[in-house]
């Protein structure tokens, strides 16, 4: 449900609109992230990748710790922009109950109708919850909440292990807050401006290696054992050869072999080091290749695929239209210019 990006009077590609939408007692800490990633112009000289709004009900909204935002009112803030983001509250059962609730979500549906992608950081997700826009739709929040959450929007399906969550049709996207906010966000950015500008901004906040999509939450926490912590190692070794080798074709046993154990033990102790399967974090590492290379260079595509380690073109297109929701050509189209 990506919204055309098109480009500007003077031709050049437009920047997307991100309002983030603002109430009192939201976490500073996950407004912070949505600034850093969308309206840091330092990553890419001075240029932010995205036009980003603070918005509210009035003209400031008050966050914890005593800080506050200045805001535009949502009476005077157009309801067409490509991307809404809704950061967490400290008290979300509270603050779903204010006064400011009812305009803003009112605002909120209609930017939503007219094609918004609305994404929520941590507790957020009771704001797309009250809105009605997670009904059916798979989703995820901050596990303290999670009760709260299913209590008060049972038509939600909630994945509470979920660090993020996607849902394509729809255009909604979820996280599970804290630190998982960040890896959304710069997830959202390569959705909207390309894999060159994502990978800009994350290397600009040392974030070398962002969690994807589908990573769990029982992958973070800390290693408890001398055992568990070789085991760990050993998997980030073989992703170390595997993906300055991608061309290559392989596979979940080819991984295990290199990894000197057998498949099945590979895939514990990857899943326990990783929050993913090896052919997950396979398929994720051929696709950002992909998207890097039909980007950065006019390599047509079966060669695009062969160095993406995949079979041919047409698995190239299967890759992406999965994935992304779109042809390999379109992506290259939508981003090649930027």
């Amino acid at each position: 449900m990506s919204r055309d990006q098109g480009t500007s009077e003077s031709g050049a590609p437009r920047i997307p609109r991100v309002v983030a939408l603002l109430m009192d007692g939201m976490w500073a800490h996950d407004l912070a992230n949505v600034i850093q990633v969308f309206g840091n112009g330092a990553p890419l000289k001075g240029q932010a990748p995205c036009e980003l709004t603070f918005a509210s009900t009035g003209s400031s909204a008050l966050l914890d710790h005593g800080l506050s935002a200045a805001t535009t009112p949502l009476r005077a803030c157009d309801t067409t922009p490509d991307l809404v983001c809704v950061p967490g509250f400290v008290d979300p059962c509270r603050a779903i109950q204010s006064d400011e609730t009812g305009e803003t979500i009112a605002w909120l549906r209609e930017s939503a109708r007219h094609g918004a992608e609305v994404a929520s950081l941590g507790t957020g997700a009771f704001v797309l919850g009250a809105a009605g826009l997670l009904d059916g739709v798979r989703c995820t929040t901050h596990h303290a909440f999670s009760t709260e959450f299913r209590l008060l929007f049972p038509a939600a399906l909630l994945d509470e292990d979920a660090i993020f969550t996607h849902d394509r049709t729809r255009g909604i996207w979820t996280s599970a807050g804290g630190a998982s906010g960040l890896d959304l966000c710069l997830s959202l950015v390569a959705h909207l401006s390309g894999p060159v500008v994502a990978s800009q901004v994350a290397e600009a906040m040392s974030l070398w290696n962002p969690r994807p999509l589908g990573t769990r939450s029982d992958a973070f926490g800390m290693p408890d054992t001398p055992e568990v912590e070789r085991r760990g190692k050993d998997v980030e070794q073989v992703c170390k050869i595997v993906s300055a080798n991608l061309s290559r074709p392989w596979t979940v046993a080819s991984m295990a072999r290199l990894g000197g154990v057998s498949v099945r033990t590979f895939q514990r102790h990857f899943l326990e080091s990783m929050g993913e399967t090896p052919k997950e974090w396979l398929l994720a590492q051929r696709l950002e290749l992909a998207t890097l290379l039909l980007v950065q260079t006019d390599l047509p595509m079966p060669v695009v695929a062969s160095r993406a380690g995949l079979s041919g073109a047409d698995a190239l297109y299967r890759l992406f239209v999965a994935q992304l929701d779109e042809s390999p050509s379109s992506y290259r189209k939508r981003f090649s210019s930027q």
